[in-house]
């Protein structure tokens, strides 16, 4: 019986940390919802633990994709080459990776590229169109934050709500196991 308490114990002392291994994305350049005013070189994206090697991101512009090379990985950085400059408008970078752990993560990072030089010559025939382009820019930015904060904040809950479920089970299970020793000294 003290066997059976003490695995419970190490259990309910252990389960948290192990609930709460995968890695999260820390930050990456450039960030959910950035507007990007200069050429964008590289992509890097920043992980909370180790990842491993097979870990992979793609970068999408109208559902077409756009070449990316020298995706490396190196320790909990995952970075990658862009070899054109990239055109004004909408990109997500779609990232899949392996955490050390062994589980498989994914996620998407929406951006947009700004960059005021190119739009001046695209648009020198209509200064209305652009004033009409950077208006939907601007409408479409905060609802592409507003989407990513509420992804963030809902995984962040996921967390805390696993955590804390498992705390409570854990107790539960502790308290009964206690019950159960106290019952068979007397």
């Amino acid at each position: 019986m003290k066997k059976i308490l003490f695995i419970m114990i190490c259990f309910v002392l252990f389960f948290p940390f192990m609930a709460s291994a995968h890695t999260t994305l820390e930050s990456s350049t450039p960030s959910a919802g950035e507007v990007v005013t200069t050429e964008l070189k590289e992509i890097t994206l920043e992980f909370a633990g180790e990842i491993e090697n097979k870990s992979t991101f793609t970068l999408k512009s109208n559902n077409d994709v756009v070449q990316v090379d020298s995706i490396t990985v190196d320790g909990k950085t995952l970075t990658g080459q862009i070899p054109t400059p990239l055109k004004n408008g909408e990109y997500t970078i779609t990232w899949n990776i392996a955490a050390t752990d062994g589980h498989l993560l994914s996620g998407e990072i929406p951006f947009t590229v700004n960059i005021p030089n190119q739009e001046e010559s695209e648009v020198q025939e209509d200064p209305a169109a652009e004033t009409d382009d950077a208006q939907v820019n601007e409408e479409q930015s905060p609802q592409v934050d507003n989407d990513t904060d509420s992804n963030n904040e809902e995984s962040d809950d996921n967390r805390s709500i696993i955590s804390t479920v498992s705390i409570i089970v854990l107790v539960i299970l502790l308290a009964v196991g206690i019950g159960i020793l106290i019952r068979k000294k007397r």
